[in-house]
C-alpha cells in the first residue's frame, strides 16, 4: 500500500469516528426527552395520596413532540451535512461578528453613538449575514402576513371596535414567542434587531460580539438589582424608537425561556411595562414535521447540530399589525389583572394563542429548570418546593 493510501485511508477512518462521536452525543442527548419517565406524584394530604405520573407529560409545554432520529439517520446526517454545513454557515456569522464588534469598539473610543446611516447599515448587514447563515444552516423561514378578516375581529374584539389595523406604524419593540436559539436568528434576518440576552451571551466569541454590536440589552436573571436596571433599560430605549431618535430595534421574547412551540408561557412584564405599543410576531417551528425547530428545554447546541443533520427545515414568520393599548381595552379586561401592564400583556397573549394556534400555560423559566431537574433526578417536585441552585 502506498504513503498516500494510508494518509487518505486514515483520514476516513478519523473522519468517520468524529462523525460517530456527534452522532452518539446527540443521540444519548435526545433519548430523555423522549423515553417515558415514571415517577411518583404527591396527589394529597396523606402519605399514600399518590398516582404514577410520566414527567413529560406533566411539563408537555417544555416536552419535544416530533419524533426521536435515529443513530442511523443522526451518523448519515454527519457524516454527509454537518461540516459542511456548520463551517458555510459560522463563515456568515464570523464575518458579521467581526463588523459589528469593530464598529461598536470605534464608537466605544471615540464615546459616541450609532448615527442612522449607521444604524440602517448594520441593519441591512445583519439581514444579510444573518439569512445566509439560516440557509447555511438548512433552515429557510416564510415571512407572511394573516388575512385582514382574520385578523381584525381579533384586533376590534379586544382593542375595540374603532381600532385601526397597523403594520407601519409607531411601536416601542418587537415581541414573539420563543420556542429555540433559532428564533434570536429569524429576528435578525428578517429585521436585523438586537434583543434582550442572558448576560453569559457575552463571552461568546461569535454571538456574543454580534449581540453587543446590535446594542442588546443583557439581563442577569438572579440579579434582582439587574432585572429592575433592564427594565429601565427596556422603557428608554422603547421611548427612543418611538421618537425616531438613533437606537437600534430590539425583540424582547416576553416568555423568557423556550416552549416547546405548541404553548404560549406567561408573559413577563418587559415588553409591556411602559405600556408603549408593540409590534407582535409568531413563529411556527415546522410542527408538521417529524423534526422542528422548537427545542423546547433540550439542550440549544444539540439541537442545532440535530437541525444541521438535515437536508433542509421550513418555518413560518408572521407579521402581525402593531397592538396599542387603550383605555377600551383595560376597562372591557380586568380580569386579565390588576395593574395596566398585566392586562396589556394578557391580551397580546390571547391574540397571539387565537391567531398562531397555541395553547395558553401559566408555566414560566422556573417550570422549565423544574423540568430538567425532575428529569435528571427521576423524581417529581413541586413548584413551591423547588428552588433554582
Amino acid at each position: 500500500m502506498s504513503l498516500w493510501f494510508l494518509i487518505k485511508l486514515s483520514f476516513f477512518i478519523l473522519y468517520t469516528s468524529i462523525c460517530a462521536f456527534l452522532a452518539s452525543i446527540m443521540y444519548n442527548d435526545e433519548k430523555k426527552y423522549y423515553i417515558p419517565i415514571y415517577v411518583k406524584k404527591k396527589t394529597g394530604e396523606n402519605k399514600d395520596d399518590e398516582t404514577i405520573v410520566n414527567i413529560h407529560d406533566e411539563f408537555d409545554e417544555f416536552t419535544r413532540r416530533d419524533s426521536p432520529v435515529s443513530f442511523i439517520q443522526l451518523f448519515c446526517g454527519t457524516f454527509t451535512l454537518f461540516f459542511i454545513k456548520i463551517i458555510s454557515a459560522f463563515i456568515f456569522a464570523i464575518n458579521l461578528s467581526r463588523k459589528l464588534y469593530k464598529l461598536l469598539k470605534e464608537k466605544e473610543a471615540k464615546k459616541e453613538p450609532y448615527t442612522k446611516e449607521e444604524i440602517k447599515s448594520i441593519i441591512e448587514s445583519t439581514k444579510f449575514h444573518t439569512t445566509y447563515f439560516l440557509r447555511c444552516s438548512g433552515i429557510f423561514f416564510k415571512k407572511k402576513r394573516l388575512p385582514e378578516n382574520q385578523l381584525i375581529p381579533i384586533y376590534k374584539k379586544y382593542f375595540g371596535p374603532d381600532y385601526k389595523i397597523e403594520y407601519e406604524g409607531k411601536f416601542g419593540c418587537y415581541i414573539c414567542n420563543h420556542s429555540s436559539f433559532n428564533d434570536i436568528l429569524l429576528a435578525m434576518a428578517i429585521y436585523g434587531c438586537g434583543f434582550i440576552s442572558k448576560e453569559d451571551v457575552k463571552t461568546n466569541p461569535v454571538f456574543g460580539k454580534i449581540a453587543q454590536g446590535l446594542n442588546s440589552i443583557f439581563v442577569d436573571r438572579n440579579n434582582t438589582e439587574s432585572k429592575e436596571h433592564t427594565l429601565e433599560k427596556i422603557i428608554k430605549r422603547q421611548k427612543e424608537f418611538i421618537e425616531g431618535k438613533p437606537v437600534m430595534p430590539f425583540m424582547i421574547f416576553p416568555e423568557g425561556t423556550t416552549s416547546s412551540g405548541r404553548h404560549l408561557l406567561t408573559f413577563k412584564r418587559g415588553a409591556f411595562y411602559s405600556l408603549l405599543p408593540v409590534k407582535p410576531n409568531i413563529i411556527l417551528p415546522n410542527l408538521n414535521n417529524k423534526f422542528h425547530l422548537g427545542c423546547g428545554s433540550t439542550n440549544v447546541g444539540i439541537n442545532y447540530g440535530r437541525t444541521l443533520t438535515n437536508l433542509y427545515v421550513q418555518t413560518e414568520f408572521i407579521e402581525l399589525p402593531i397592538m396599542t393599548p387603550n383605555e377600551y381595552m383595560y376597562s372591557n379586561y380586568k380580569k386579565f389583572g390588576k395593574e395596566k401592564w398585566e392586562i396589556y400583556a394578557n391580551v397580546a397573549k390571547e391574540i397571539m394563542c387565537i391567531l398562531g394556534g397555541f395553547q395558553k400555560s401559566n408555566m414560566e423559566f422556573i417550570d422549565d429548570a423544574r423540568y430538567l431537574y425532575c428529569i435528571k433526578n427521576k423524581v417529581f417536585v413541586e413548584k413551591d418546593k423547588f428552588k433554582i441552585h
